[in-house]
């Protein structure tokens, strides 16, 4: 029987070597979502979103998460408040349908040549980051499925991960068996949402000085955090 490790992608923060003296521009996060249970998932994302609708309402000033209409439109973690997203760790974090893979860069740290691609280093990042934890044995070595946010890949560069992956992972190493990658717009997809928010959270814990710590250890503790890769390494 062929197993499928199903990923939704999104990423907080910027890549940037401008303005490094404010905390926000000095990391880059990036959240990898494995989905144990899919439909599952999918069915709980729709409950919190009835359950929660005049909260979201209420924090969504900027008309981000809701169309003047008043129908509503997609998750977004930068614009939900600290009491909500502390709500969505509660929601999602207790039936073990997911698990998470952080990465985070340290703009700061990072060569001024790695930034010169922006889509090339975004590559490297997620191929780093599958690599590691192909080789230590926390994540399997199966088929794989990526479904990314379309916002943030060039148009041109879409086809690029896919060969990449499958190239240095399946091909060279032979640590997975295959790679797909598919790019979406995130008000179509709820799940690459919820991965907006988680990739928010973790940023929001590492410029706000910790604010999210009991949530961050809660999901480290439960297992829902697999991994927090950093980079460059010596940081």
């Amino acid at each position: 029987m062929i197993n499928i490790n199903t990923f939704y992608v999104d990423e907080s923060g910027s890549m940037t070597k401008k303005g490094l003296k404010y905390l926000s521009n000095q990391y880059f996060v990036i959240c990898i979502v494995h989905v144990k249970q899919e439909k599952t998932l999918k069915r709980a994302y729709k409950r919190f979103i009835s359950s929660n609708i005049n909260l979201l309402k209420k924090d969504d000033k900027h008309h981000k998460m809701f169309y003047r209409t008043g129908k509503f439109k997609e998750l977004k973690g930068a614009f939900m408040s600290t009491n909500l997203k502390r709500k969505f760790i509660e929601f999602f974090c207790k039936f073990n349908y997911l698990e998470i893979y952080y990465i985070c860069c340290s703009n700061q740290m990072a060569d001024n040549y790695f930034y010169s691609n922006k889509a090339r280093a975004f590559n490297y990042l997620i191929r780093l980051c599958l690599e590691y934890n192909s080789i230590n044995n926390n994540l399997k070595k199966d088929y794989n499925y990526l479904h990314i946010d379309e916002r943030n890949v060039s148009t041109n560069t879409r086809a690029t991960l896919e060969e990449y992956l499958c190239i240095e992972l399946v091909t060279s190493k032979r640590l997975q068996l295959g790679f797909s990658v598919e790019y979406h717009q995130s008000n179509v997809k709820e799940l690459i949402q919820i991965a907006d928010v988680f990739s928010n959270l973790y940023y929001s814990y590492i410029v706000k000085g910790k604010l999210f710590d009991n949530e961050i250890n809660y999901m480290r503790n439960n297992k829902y955090i697999k991994n927090e890769f950093y980079f460059p390494f010596s940081y």
